[in-house]
């Protein structure tokens, strides 16, 4: 089974999602304790990434195409 996923966050991408997690923010009305631990919170849901699993065929094992198993 081959795993694929994105590249790590680069310091550039980690100030964009900062920036832009501070941006969101502002457009709510929030106390001061949810003021703490919002931004956190949002700049994971910005930065997630997905992490694909492809079941990859042995070299010589693949099928050709229309083949019945």
């Amino acid at each position: 089974m081959r795993r694929t996923e994105d590249i790590h966050h680069t310091p550039e991408n980690v100030h964009g999602y900062v920036e832009q997690a501070l941006v969101i923010l502002d457009d709510f009305t929030l106390t001061p304790d949810e003021r703490a631990h919002l931004p956190p919170q949002v700049v994971a849901l910005l930065s997630s990434k997905q992490i694909f699993y492809e079941q990859v065929a042995p070299a010589g094992m693949l099928l050709p195409q229309n083949a019945r198993h």
